[in-house]
């Protein structure tokens, strides 16, 4: 299994690049920014980190067709992956923050328009669009000839965190991103994405299955606590009960979803502080959840990746926050050796 690295979207080119160099060194498969609604341009970020690197992969997580057309989304993938030599991918959502940020609306059918989403940028990637695509949601009403890209082609990631979006991700798109699920239940996530894999009518049986999981180990175990309470709200899929429940009582799962907000108000404020929730419980949510602790616990998280590999995984991406050189040193030092 392939270990990669997500970003915080405050990042400056100079420190992805600085980043990305480091990660490279450490054989770390591939470099992802995080797409967020007033930050740096995740394309553009990473133009230095191609022009600097020979082997590492990079792109954005996630980028969704409501915000930005297929074609244009292709049209800068493909820039990136001629730049790089082949190395450029990227990952197509139906998205979140930037569509409420831009006060756009998505239409009812998401799985479908992520489909034809995905299918318009695959072909572009391909240099099949020559003639019009004609979907439902998504057109492109002029040939478009992309023989001027001559590297090997990007891989495109679908994002999912229901089964029927992996399903048809599984059977579009060159990888299925998974967003935030325990190894301990994601049988069913792999067993939907392979139903997809299985009505494929290329030859490319072997897509790329990774998720994301938010490393937050620290040589000060409370501060990492402090650094992972402030990110719950965005954990499970929005703390969802669906997936609470296999880890907390009714009256814990009944206590977390009360007080959404507050974990939300724990991310604006930057505290880590969870008003009316317990730290005790906040922090179980953390180890659950999360890759959440000291030094110490580092073992204990490896033995969590392989569990991922185990279920069928291909790779693993961890999501860095503050400090994210420290970060990157101690995956590159302690867990990478465990993957090669």
């Amino acid at each position: 299994m392939d270990i990669d690295i997500i970003l915080e979207p405050d990042l400056d080119p100079k420190q992805i690049n600085e980043l990305g160099i480091k990660a490279e060194e450490y054989g770390i498969n591939a470099i992802w920014t995080s797409n967020y609604f007033a930050h740096w341009d995740p394309f553009l970020s990473l133009v230095p980190l191609a022009q600097t690197t020979k082997k590492i992969k990079f792109g954005p997580l996630a980028v969704s067709p409501f915000e930005m057309h297929p074609l244009k989304i292709a049209n800068s993938l493909i820039t990136l992956n001629e730049m790089s030599q082949g190395r450029a991918q990227v990952a197509v959502g139906a998205g979140e923050g930037n569509i409420t940020a831009m006060g756009l609306n998505t239409p009812k059918k998401i799985v479908l328009a992520v489909r034809e989403a995905l299918e318009i940028i695959v072909m572009a990637s391909k240099n099949n669009l020559e003639d019009q695509y004609d979907g439902e949601i998504f057109s492109v009403n002029l040939p478009c000839d992309y023989s001027w890209a001559n590297s090997k082609r990007p891989k495109v990631y679908g994002t999912a965190y229901k089964h029927m979006m992996m399903r048809m991700e599984g059977r579009i798109a060159d990888g299925v991103y998974i967003g935030a699920t325990p190894p301990e239940i994601i049988s069913p996530a792999i067993e939907n994405i392979n139903i997809g894999i299985d009505k494929r009518t290329d030859d490319n049986k072997e897509i790329e299955i990774n998720s994301f999981w938010a490393w937050h180990i620290k040589k000060d175990k409370e501060e990492a606590f402090r650094e992972s309470r402030r990110e719950l709200a965005w954990r499970a899929r929005k703390l969802e009960r669906e997936l609470l429940k296999h880890y907390f009582s009714d009256e814990d799962c009944d206590l977390i979803r009360d007080n959404f907000d507050s974990f939300v108000d724990a991310y604006f404020d930057r505290s880590g502080n969870i008003k009316k929730i317990p730290e005790k419980l906040a922090n179980e949510l953390c180890v659950v959840f999360t890759s959440t602790g000291g030094e110490d616990d580092i073992e204990r998280e490896v033995n969590r990746y392989k569990s991922f590999e185990a279920a069928g995984q291909t790779q693993l991406s961890l999501r860095l926050h503050d400090d994210p050189m420290e970060a990157l040193i101690l995956i590159g030092e302690r867990v990478l050796p465990h993957f090669k």
